[in-house]
């Protein structure tokens, strides 16, 4: 008898000693591009503030914005409340955060690039057996 095994739709992710779990099913991984081209462009916008010409108060609240970002993604990948823990065991630093979400965001990209070519290479394969190739 033959068997046929479904490929996990998911990846786990050691980070601080902790295991998460990144969901990799069609859905998701179309929220997470999305999510991260979103992302992208807001800190291409965020960067581009030159803080010195800001007051304190809107310091305050452009570094509460960067914050906000990370927590986004974060959350959406991990669930509501994932950025809080891991904010705690980056050390409270949000430059950790956005070199976790970069981290992330090639796992997602390897993760997407890899089933669309595998799903190439299979049509590629059926047709050339199909066509006696």
């Amino acid at each position: 008898m033959r068997k046929f095994e479904f490929k996990k739709t998911y990846e786990e992710v050691d980070i601080a000693g902790k295991v998460y779990r990144i969901e990799f099913n069609d859905d998701k991984l179309r929220e997470y591009q999305e999510k991260f081209l979103s992302f992208q462009a807001d800190v291409d916008e965020y960067v581009k503030i030159d803080e010195t010409k800001l007051t304190k108060e809107e310091q305050w609240d452009h570094f509460e914005k960067g914050k906000q970002l990370a927590r986004n993604v974060i959350d959406t990948l991990f669930g509501e409340g994932s950025f809080d823990e891991l904010y705690e065991k980056g050390g409270r630093s949000i430059e950790n955060m956005y070199d976790l979400i970069w981290y992330l965001a090639e796992i997602v990209k390897e993760r997407s690039g890899r089933n669309r070519e595998e799903k190439r290479q299979q049509y590629v394969k059926r047709k050339n057996h199909v066509n006696g190739k």
